[in-house]
């Protein structure tokens, strides 16, 4: 094996090991001793790919994001308007409800630190204002194409973006009191469909 695919084969060990911690054990519990054993690594191992249990913790919120990122860029394919588009997107939350398992406890301890950890902060800082903006262009773009009648698109890209955390945090705290990820689109098919201006 190569340098690099052991490098890497570490890394992924390393974040394995600490999703898995972080997601049973909760952020402050675990340890970066903790992380090591689990992962079968050293302490200089782990310092060579990360400076700090933050950096592992802020590592597994953007391999998540990554994942949902992909979600929402194949929705955006084909050519379907915006509102569609929207629809497409909260059926991939759908399904993620489905399989992210401990991604979840994860996303919930990560907002827990963000108060608490300046490097956790600024990640959860970058994250709103990237989703913010995200949505900002896609209502803007429907707008433009005509499927929108929005007159203020920051503000919606807020309503939307508040509903979408509002809901992962329901699902997170209650999951077995409503099918979250049907509820989010349906919330979602609402919004769209009263920025169109016309019942759909």
């Amino acid at each position: 094996m190569k340098q690099e695919e052991r490098s890497q084969e570490t890394r992924s060990r390393i974040l394995a090991a600490a999703e898995q911690s972080f997601a049973e054990h909760g952020y402050d519990v675990t340890s970066v001793d903790n992380i090591c054993r689990a992962a079968g690594v050293s302490k200089g191992a782990f310092y060579h790919h990360f400076p700090s249990k933050g950096s592992v913790f802020v590592a597994l919120l953007n391999a998540w994001l990554a994942d949902l990122d992909q979600q929402f860029a194949a929705a955006q394919t084909g050519g379907e308007s915006v509102p569609r588009q929207v629809a497409a997107m909260a059926s991939g939350v759908n399904e993620i409800y489905h399989v992210a398992g401990t991604k979840w406890n994860i996303l919930l301890e990560f907002w827990a630190k963000s108060k608490a950890d300046p490097e956790v902060a600024r990640s959860t800082v970058e994250m709103i204002r990237r989703y913010q903006g995200f949505f900002q262009q896609l209502l803007d773009r429907g707008v433009s194409e005509g499927s929108l009648r929005v007159k203020n698109s920051n503000l919606a890209a807020t309503l939307v973006l508040s509903a979408v955390l509002g809901l992962l945090l329901q699902g997170i705290l209650d999951p077995e009191g409503q099918n979250w990820g049907a509820l989010m689109q349906r919330v979602l098919s609402m919004l769209m469909e009263s920025m169109s201006g016309r019942k759909t």
